[in-house]
C-alpha cells in the first residue's frame, strides 16, 4: 500500500520535511521482521520473471530478439541512451548473430564479454569514445598510457575497480 503525501492524515504528512527518512526507517523496520528466505525469489519466480521480459521484449513472437526490437522497448533513439543499450544488446548477443535467445539471456556477463561489447570497431581494444564508464576510470586503467584499454588493462582494472 502507497502513502500518500498529499492527504493529511498520512504519517508521511504529520513528518513534515523529514517524510523521506521516517519511510527509509519504517521500510528497514519492515524488512527486518521478514525472514531473508522470504525476500529471496524462488528458482520458479526467477524463470517466470524471466520469461516475462524476453515475451515483452520479443515483440514479433518469433523466439529471438532483434536489435531493432531491444532498442524499440527501451526506447533508445538517439544519443548516450542509444549507445548505451546498443552496448547492452552487444553484451548479451554472445554468438553475435544480431539476435538475443532465452539462453544468452541468462547467467551474469563475464567482464571479457563486457570488454568485445564496448569495443564497437572490433579492433580489440578501447578508446575513450568506445568506453562507457567514464574518464576517470578509463585513466586509471590505461596502465601504459597509451590512450587504448587492451583486454588485460580492462581485466586488471575490473578486478580493482571503486564502487
Amino acid at each position: 500500500m502507497a502513502i500518500r503525501a498529499d492527504l493529511p492524515s498520512s504519517p508521511c504528512r504529520r513528518a513534515g520535511r523529514r517524510s523521506g527518512a521516517v519511510g527509509l526507517g519504517l521500510l528497514a523496520l519492515f524488512s527486518l521482521a521478514l525472514p531473508a528466505a522470504a525476500l529471496t525469489p524462488t528458482p520458479e519466480q526467477v524463470r517466470r520473471a524471466e520469461e516475462r521480459r524476453f515475451m515483452e521484449l520479443d515483440r514479433n513472437r518469433d523466439g529471438r530478439v532483434s536489435r531493432q526490437e531491444y532498442l524499440g522497448f527501451f526506447n533508445a533513439v538517439s544519443g548516450t541512451r542509444r549507445q548505451y543499450f546498443e552496448f547492452e544488446f552487444r553484451k548479451y548477443d554472445r554468438n553475435r548473430d544480431g539476435y538475443l535467445t532465452r539462453e544468452e539471456l541468462k547467467g551474469p556477463v563475464r567482464p571479457e564479454e563486457e570488454f568485445r561489447a564496448m569495443d564497437a570497431d572490433g579492433d580489440g581494444r578501447l578508446s575513450p569514445k568506445e568506453f562507457l564508464f567514464g574518464g576517470r576510470a578509463f585513466s586509471r586503467m590505461d596502465l601504459n598510457r597509451d590512450n587504448f584499454l587492451s583486454l588485460p588493462e580492462y581485466l586488471q582494472g575490473y578486478r580493482n575497480r571503486r564502487p
